[in-house]
């Protein structure tokens, strides 16, 4: 089940962060770390009602933020959809112990359903070069990677897909 994230469920999410960051640095993978994302960017997402979660057995396993906010640097970016009638996707992250489970796609697909009822014609957002596993699964859910960003981090893929 996918619902919106309450108060209540900002130390759980951010407990999914910290079991991404621990799991992506095993595989050398320097994405997120303690300046991003924070409890305070999960409390911002919570209270702006942009936070989703993915409960498996009734527990939060998945974590993500739909909405219509993005970097400068999108500017930069030849997007598919040339209007404002886009959705953009947030750092989708699933516990380490839940993944492999499909719940990133399961979110992915809430994120285009999301869209599709809000009348908007796209979902658009960004993944880390370095994360293979995040940018397979994007192409193979029919997204187009259409250039690259460079964010504090290193360069991100920004992918599209219109709806």
């Amino acid at each position: 089940m996918i619902r919106r994230l309450t108060v209540n469920d900002a130390e759980s999410a951010l407990e999914i962060v910290k079991s991404v960051i621990t799991k992506m640095r095993a595989m050398g993978i320097d994405q997120w770390d303690e300046h991003y994302p924070t409890l305070n960017d999960i409390q911002q997402d919570i209270e702006k009602q942009h936070a989703y979660g993915f409960l498996y057995d009734y527990k939060l396993a998945g974590y993500v933020i739909f909405n219509q906010e993005y970097d400068i640097e999108y500017n930069d970016i030849e997007w598919l959809n040339r209007k404002d009638d886009f959705l953009v996707m947030h750092r989708l992250s699933v516990h380490a112990d839940f993944q492999g489970k499909g719940i990133a796609r399961q979110l992915v697909r809430f994120g285009e359903e999301l869209a599709i009822n809000y009348n908007l014609k796209s979902l658009r957002f960004d993944a880390f070069t370095e994360n293979p596993v995040s940018n397979i699964l994007y192409e193979k859910m029919g997204y187009q990677n259409l250039g690259q960003v460079t964010f504090r981090k290193g360069l991100f893929n920004c992918y599209e897909k219109m709806l």
